[in-house]
């Protein structure tokens, strides 16, 4: 008979307890561990050991017992995954803008707060800005910073495999105050991530909004600046550097500016496209080569991935058909194949949930590695 060794023993130990803590997070309800067994094909006893280990690491709790009305006995006892005992939270950092989302483990938000209209282009602006919006989305979350197992921000900037900023045109004051390193020593208790802010729109429409359920994608933020980001054979597409998607950067697609030229003298979009249906024809010329500029990049990018659908993120989103109809027409003229272009439903929450998805996914493989 072959024996297993301590170190055997532990391991073992170990996979039993990731088995059960996938089976309660994949849960929608309670279960009790004749469930839990049966969901693993684990014996009572185990399951009952590893059980008890994961209440003492606080990843599960025992559910208030159920009353059954009847009188026949105690029930049996039930346990589910203790998703509030600490929070993700993810970060939309920008220049003139924050926005902080706070979630449950499993990513269902508790709160989102958002500070418009400052001036963030210094390192030490955005970082106070950024803890005093974090602060108030966590006080209406109705926790605490200490809580914070795993945050993700979102920066205008393209992030190294390392985790920092690698390079930035948008705020490169950021680069040189070493901003990614002071936002982890602000957080010392918690894992904090960064990634670039499109890339994290794109993760959140794949996980909540319009790209839900494809395999592959193409989501374009239209903003001051346009950006974009890929979701390939269900995954976030980042690259060797961390700058997949940056087509932008190719002054050929005609992006860089695209959304002033739009809003003209009035700098509004939304005036833009009123007198465009109105007839004005400075208005109807600034769009019509909008679109054909917008398209570029958008044809490149479908071209190399052949995506099942482009998401159109942005202030121009609220626009609907109005942009979608034409941009369509303009895209499919350049493509082998029609492409579908949704709207975005997410709005202004998108980076920070983006934030939040990736926080979650972290904690699932990073901490408790059970993916």
């Amino acid at each position: 008979m072959q024996y297993l060794d301590g170190s055997e023993v532990a391991t073992l130990r170990w996979i039993n307890e990731r088995a059960v803590l996938r089976t309660l997070i994949d849960s929608d309800q309670d279960r009790s561990v004749t469930d839990i067994a049966r969901a693993c094909n684990l014996s009572r006893p185990t399951v009952e050991g590893a059980l008890a280990q994961l209440i003492d690491d606080d990843w599960v709790i025992e559910s208030p017992p159920r009353t059954s009305g009847n009188g026949a006995g105690r029930p049996a006892k039930r346990y589910e995954f203790a998703d509030h005992s600490r929070v993700v939270v993810g970060v939309d950092l920008g220049p003139h803008n924050v926005v902080c989302s706070v979630a449950t483990m499993r990513g269902e938000e508790l709160a989102t707060f958002r500070i418009s209209d400052l001036d963030l282009t210094g390192g030490q602006d955005a970082l106070d800005a950024m803890q005093d919006c974090l602060r108030i989305a966590l006080g209406e979350a109705g926790t605490t910073a200490e809580r914070i197992i795993a945050l993700t921000v979102g920066l205008p900037a393209i992030v190294s495999s390392a985790g920092d900023i690698g390079l930035t045109v948008v705020v490169p004051a950021w680069q040189e105050f070493r901003l990614s390193q002071r936002i982890r020593d602000a957080f010392p208790t918690a894992d904090v991530l960064f990634e670039n802010d499109a890339k994290l729109a794109t993760a959140a429409e794949h996980a909540w909004g319009s790209a839900t359920g494809v395999t592959s994608a193409v989501n374009v933020i239209v903003g001051r600046r346009v950006a974009a980001g890929v979701i390939s054979e269900g995954r976030l597409l980042r690259g060797t550097h961390g700058g997949a998607g940056e087509i932008g950067a190719f002054s050929a697609t005609r992006w860089d500016g695209v959304y002033d030229r739009l809003a003209g003298d009035a700098g509004s979009i939304e005036e833009t496209f009123a007198n465009a249906a109105a007839g004005g024809a400075d208005a109807r010329q600034r769009l019509h080569h909008f679109i054909l500029d917008l398209a570029q990049g958008v044809a490149a990018l479908c071209l190399v991935i052949d995506p099942e659908v482009v998401v159109i993120g942005g202030g121009v989103a609220q626009l609907g058909d109005r942009l979608l109809r034409p941009l369509r027409d303009a895209v499919n003229e350049l493509t082998l194949f029609p492409v579908e272009l949704r709207a975005s439903s997410l709005g202004h929450s998108a980076v920070a949930r983006g934030g939040v998805a990736l926080s979650r996914d972290h904690v699932a493989r990073s901490v408790l590695r059970i993916t």
